[in-house]
């Protein structure tokens, strides 16, 4: 496949890079996942969650079951017929950025270092807002899979599910997965390869006073129990706050996270 431009592996670089591709899968093998997601919606009888096959190559959905109606209020022949574009204006601006910038060039990147053979057994999760159709943004969780190029190793389909978790989800960082799912003599096994978290606003992300200050105290050895008891407060808060500076910082644990703070001036 020659392509005449660097590829840009944001997401918007790839509807744009793929379009000036040949790059094509077995129709029969689309129609069998079409109809199976059609069966899915029927036997569902239009409740949560929503389905979607998505055809990169042409920026268009294949399937959008009715349970879009029931998310979003939007109708599914508008998603249907508006494709890509459509998704992107009702988008929330900050959160397709993140996608745009970050979460999708990660699963390009991950989808590349795989070899092509594998990417069937992946499971890309992320949650994002959309405007539903009272102009209100939501917060949805979308978890599916790749079809990818054999040539290029990069998405020309996508196929998944959509749920609304508006009753829990109060915050504005975005959390992103990527889990590896195998099944041997019908046992199912489940692994988390990467977590990520986002913050589309960047004083989301600022530590508070009182993080930093428990952040010195762990940068100097202290236990949990030792931290609690400088603070008067229990061990599980401590915990809480740690977990949340993790999470801030994208680090994975209390080593890397006082690496980081040393690195970046915070302690």
């Amino acid at each position: 496949m020659n392509i005449a431009r660097p590829l840009n592996f944001t997401f918007k670089g790839h509807l744009q890079n793929i379009y000036y591709t040949n790059d094509a899968i077995d129709e029969q093998h689309i129609k069998g996942l079409m109809s199976r997601f059609e069966q899915m919606s029927m036997a569902m009888n239009n409740i949560t969650p929503l389905l979607f096959v998505i055809d990169y190559t042409k920026s268009q959905y294949l399937v959008m079951t009715d349970s879009c109606r029931i998310i979003t209020g939007h109708h599914p022949q508008q998603l249907l017929e508006g494709g890509m574009p459509f998704l992107i204006d009702i988008y929330q601006k900050d959160d397709f950025r993140i996608y745009n910038e970050n979460v999708f060039t990660a699963n390009a990147n991950f989808l590349k270092l795989q070899p092509q053979s594998e990417h069937h057994k992946f499971v890309f999760s992320y949650n994002f807002r959309v405007r539903n159709s009272e102009e209100k943004y939501i917060p949805i969780f979308q978890r599916g899979s790749y079809i990818t190029s054999r040539e290029t190793g990069l998405p020309l389909y996508s196929l998944g599910m959509v749920t609304d978790i508006s009753p829990f989800k109060k915050d504005r960082q975005i959390y992103h997965s990527i889990e590896k799912i195998e099944e041997s003599n019908g046992i199912i096994t489940k692994q988390i390869i990467d977590e990520n978290y986002f913050f589309p606003y960047a004083e989301d992300k600022l530590l508070s006073h009182h993080e930093r200050d428990i952040l010195c105290y762990m940068a100097d050895g202290l236990s949990s129990k030792q931290i609690a008891s400088r603070f008067n407060i229990s061990e599980n808060t401590v915990a809480n706050h740690r977990k949340n500076m993790l999470k801030k910082t994208n680090t994975k644990n209390v080593a890397e996270l006082v690496s980081f703070a040393c690195k970046t001036q915070l302690i």
